[in-house]
């Protein structure tokens, strides 16, 4: 390692275990909400997935017990309830993305006072 990252390295440490300022305090604590509100969107999300993959795979087994008209339907409604379920994880990851955006700008309006 080199004098000059050497340097660096232990500026960076130094800066690091410096005191925040309020801005600081402030604009870490935005982006910290804006992560438990966005992870809370993204568990919530798979908690509904599951269920619903769950679901799915129900109505192929009662499909697969049956036979006809009725197993097709079943089939095409485990197919649909797949599909929503990839739906509500794409707009969950949506959805988190925004916040931890919004987070991020509140942030960095607080740091730029």
């Amino acid at each position: 390692m080199n004098r000059f990252t050497f340097a660096a390295a232990a500026a960076f440490a130094v800066s690091a275990c410096a005191a925040q300022t309020p801005q600081q305090q402030q604009a870490e604590q935005l982006r910290d909400q804006a992560d438990a509100q966005a992870d809370a969107i993204e568990a919530a999300a798979e908690n509904q997935t599951a269920q619903m993959k769950v679901e799915a795979e129900k109505l192929v087994e009662q499909a697969g017990q049956g036979g006809g008209y009725d197993a097709q339907r079943l089939k095409v409604r485990a197919e649909a309830i797949r599909e929503e379920a990839k739906l509500v994880e794409k707009q969950a990851e949506a959805r988190a993305e925004a916040i931890r955006d919004a987070g991020e700008a509140r942030a960095s309006a607080v740091l730029a006072k």
